[in-house]
């Protein structure tokens, strides 16, 4: 029999992960079959871009960021690069509402002076971050916790919790600065402060970016995200099976593992199985083998988000301020958690002179939403658009995305979970995890992720030990 790698879940961490194994074994000179096993009828997973008549729309990610060039390696597989496209300098200029307005978020602490967003009480505050002592306690923070302390509860209030929303669509309150912002953590145990700790990584030319946004360029596709995934998976040098439900994960004879599921038409057994999925979907193919873990999977909240994309007709474009979009803050009388400006940031998203606007709902901190129909979630935001923009004008094209689960939420406790998690599965030879449900929620960091497992469970499967 020869060895064989599964990989279940095709979205970008699964087709990451897929590719590193392939790679491992040609360079090794080593036979080895890669199989990845996808439930739905098409790659991607939330990388999903919707197209019609001159309207194009990410129904999840926007783009990616790309500081550690994961993705570009992956890019210049597929033989996508041609295909890549940098956003427009509107993706600079981000706005908050704040009071009822559209406040821009200056790039760097020094124009929050002349921004409007903090009060004098806020700016002293804040001015006062490097003789704020760094903590020594044990255990996790709060990301609502962390800010304010070090930068004080207005700022806390108004930028950082804000801030959790485009990310995570997520409670600042509850969210684990450790886990989910840990380079915040580094900067305060490193300089003692998050204001020299970001002057110093300017000076190195290490700078990612500020409450206004990273400084790694935003990038995408000209025909969208889900270009990537499609892309590796039709150049692949490992079989991909979509439409491939799978039920369960157990241990099979001589070391192997098995993949048990009617709907891959029979088990399979594999030397190795990396799971590059969901952590819900983790929870219950490890539900057999791994228990504990997927006790604690399941404990990882993924609450519904709605993404509603409304196109509204030439002239409306001119309500919009040249940026990338605006998040709100809770408390402003909105119930969107923010609204992207496509048009404002890749070609090709709107037919000429149009207004393509994409705002979302749910999250953390409302998970009603997904109580709502179509009609009435739309109606939703188009009176938080009237009010927020002035656009009163119907749309002329709308497509809403309901997504039951969407972002893992890393609350408190969720470092140590994490940890637990890996221990667990470590404990059973062959088996690998992927995924955003434990170290990085964004397409570059669940890239990340499939890269990693891939090559280890290659090399596992190849050699027949951990590495």
């Amino acid at each position: 029999m020869g060895r064989r790698l599964l990989v279940i879940g095709g979205g970008i961490s699964g087709l990451a992960a897929a590719t590193a194994a392939a790679e491992v074994a040609a360079a090794a000179g080593e036979a080895l079959e890669v199989v990845l096993l996808e439930r739905e009828r098409a790659v991607g997973g939330k990388a999903r871009t919707f197209r019609s008549a001159g309207w194009l729309v990410e129904c999840g990610p926007t783009g990616y960021l790309d500081e550690d060039a994961v993705v570009e390696g992956l890019v210049a597989r597929a033989g996508m690069g041609g295909e890549a496209v940098e956003a427009s300098e509107a993706a600079k200029r981000r706005f908050l509402v704040l009071d009822g307005r559209l406040r821009r978020v200056p790039s760097g602490p020094f124009g929050l002076v002349s921004a409007g967003l903090l009060g004098p009480t806020g700016l002293m505050r804040l001015a006062a971050e490097p003789l704020v002592p760094a903590r020594r306690a044990e255990g996790e923070e709060s990301v609502w916790g962390f800010a304010s302390r070090r930068i004080g509860r207005q700022a806390a209030d108004r930028l950082i919790a804000p801030m959790v929303l485009g990310v995570f669509a997520g409670d600042a309150t509850r969210l684990s600065v450790e886990a989910a912002f840990p380079r915040l953590v580094r900067l305060e145990r490193e300089h003692g402060s998050l204001l020299r700790g970001l002057i110093a990584g300017r000076r190195e030319g290490r700078a990612r970016g500020g409450p206004a946004g990273p400084s790694t360029p935003l990038r995408s596709f000209r025909s969208g995200l889900e270009a990537l995934p499609a892309a590796l998976a039709a150049t692949a040098r490992f079989t991909v099976r979509v439409g491939a439900e799978v039920g369960g994960l157990a241990r099979a004879g001589a070391g192997r593992l098995a993949i048990r599921g009617g709907g891959i038409g029979g088990d399979l057994d594999a030397d190795a199985v990396v799971v590059a999925t969901e952590p819900w979907a983790m929870a219950s193919l490890l539900e057999v083998e791994v228990p504990e873990a997927a006790e604690m999977l399941r404990a990882i909240p993924c609450p519904p988000v709605t993404v509603v994309a409304l196109g509204f007709p030439e002239g409306e474009a001119t309500r919009v301020p040249y940026g990338f979009g605006a998040l709100v803050r809770r408390g402003e009388g909105l119930r969107i958690l923010g609204c992207l400006w496509d048009t404002r940031l890749f070609p090709g998203r709107a037919p000429a002179g149009c207004l393509l606007v994409r705002s979302l709902l749910g999250g953390a901190v409302d998970p009603e939403v997904a109580s709502l129909s179509e009609d009435e979630v739309v109606g939703v935001v188009r009176r938080d658009l009237a009010r927020l923009l002035g656009i009163r004008s119907a749309p002329i094209f709308r497509h809403v995305v309901a997504w039951k689960r969407a972002i893992p939420q890393y609350e408190l406790g969720h470092v140590a979970r994490a940890a637990e998690i890996e221990r667990a599965v470590g404990a059973v030879p062959g088996l690998f995890l992927a995924g955003n449900g434990l170290h990085g929620v964004s397409f570059a960091r669940a890239a990340a992720t499939g890269l990693r497992a891939g090559r280890a469970a290659a090399r596992f499967a190849l050699g027949g030990r951990p590495v």
